[in-house]
């Protein structure tokens, strides 16, 4: 794999973004997290170089009664796994390079991550390698929450039903195509963000957001305003319109008072700000999913990828005839914190919690 040293990749943990450089030493690779100094621990796989982009963080760090330090790292128990690493060697790894103790909880139980050294600095840097390890890890899961936005009233279903019937019509024989393909017309909805939430204090964080959402985005951006998109016109995510996996909608806002690009953005930083997720892109994407070869998958009972080659399809035909095709116009009037792979009674995905937007959200 070629490596762009001048560009390198970039992993969030929070608030802070760190710089990351894979040097490949010998048939594994080296892994250091640095600030002002260098540190470090190897695992079995790869080491990565990785140069902190800000100052070095501000934790809350104790002293405790021996004149050591300590602090207390929230992880959802099923990342546990990763810190101790096979036969304990990512942990011991990390307390001989920092000079610390890190307390685990016990197979089963649930808890803080406790990092107890010498000095606040050890501490810190201990801390950090043992955040790392978790975004590192919670980028390999698949995400379990998104942030959503339904876009599935009657008329809209209507519309895309219609679609879905003339594209299978005239373009069934096209490579990859078929009826498969197609989005549950209940759960059309506009997605603004994807996430790993890993346990009960991870959704309850995340639920906490969501509610903050209504003073410090909706209310700043909507006051009492509602919010109607139009659904007009379709695209594809990759560059080759005959090898697509994701053809979506393309939406827009129907005021020439409001951007929705502002109003998605500025509720995803919040989720971003909080240490809820991981920043992928410095903008949303504003789309409604209309056809995917992930569903296909789904619907043959492979719910995650495992291995398995996605099935791309011709779309060269489709995007030409229905590049202004009308979907229809809907007043949004929730924002929700979707369930993946759920139904809800009324055909759109279970929320762990909702807000409602516009002249609703004041009451």
């Amino acid at each position: 794999m070629e490596i762009n040293f001048m560009r390198p990749s970039t992993v969030w943990v929070g608030k802070r973004c760190y710089r990351v450089l894979n040097t490949i030493t010998s048939d594994n690779a080296i892994t250091n997290y640095t600030e002002n100094d260098a540190y470090g621990f190897e695992d079995s796989v790869y080491q990565d170089e990785v140069e902190c982009a800000s100052e070095m963080p501000e934790y809350e760090v104790e002293r405790l009664d021996n004149g050591k330090y300590q602090t207390s790292v929230p992880v959802a128990s099923g990342f546990f796994s990763y810190i101790i690493g096979t036969k304990g060697a990512t942990k011991k790894r990390i307390e001989n390079d920092t000079y610390t103790q890190l307390r685990v909880p016990s197979k089963g139980q649930t808890g803080d991550i406790v990092i107890v050294g010498r000095d606040i600095k050890t501490v810190r840097q201990a801390r950090i390698k043992v955040e790392l390890l978790v975004e590192q890890a919670r980028r390999k899961m698949p995400f379990t929450h998104f942030l959503s936005m339904p876009i599935n009233s009657s008329s809209v279903q209507e519309r895309f039903l219609e679609f879905k019937r003339e594209v299978l019509e005239k373009f069934g024989n096209e490579r990859g195509i078929d009826e498969s393909l197609f989005q549950d017309p209940a759960k059309l909805h506009l997605t603004l963000c994807v996430m790993v939430l890993a346990d009960d204090r991870e959704r309850r964080q995340a639920i906490d957001v969501l509610n903050s959402c209504t003073e410090n985005v909706l209310r700043k951006h909507l006051s009492e305003e509602n919010l109607k998109v139009q659904m007009k016109g379709v695209e594809y995510m990759n560059d080759d319109p005959n090898e697509v996996d994701v053809l979506y909608g393309q939406v827009h806002a129907l005021s020439w008072g409001l951007s929705l690009q502002t109003i998605v953005d500025s509720l995803v930083d919040q989720f971003v700000n909080a240490g809820v997720v991981i920043r992928q892109h410095e903008r949303v994407k504003l789309h409604v999913t209309l056809m995917n070869t992930l569903f296909r998958q789904e619907k043959e009972g492979i719910t995650e990828n495992r291995g398995k080659e996605r099935e791309s399809f011709a779309a060269k035909q489709i995007l030409e005839e229905f590049k202004d095709y009308i979907f229809g116009e809907v007043e949004i009037k929730e924002i929700h914190l979707s369930l993946r792979h759920t139904t809800a009674n009324n055909g759109f995905y279970s929320a762990s919690a909702k807000i409602p937007i516009g002249a609703s959200c004041s009451t």
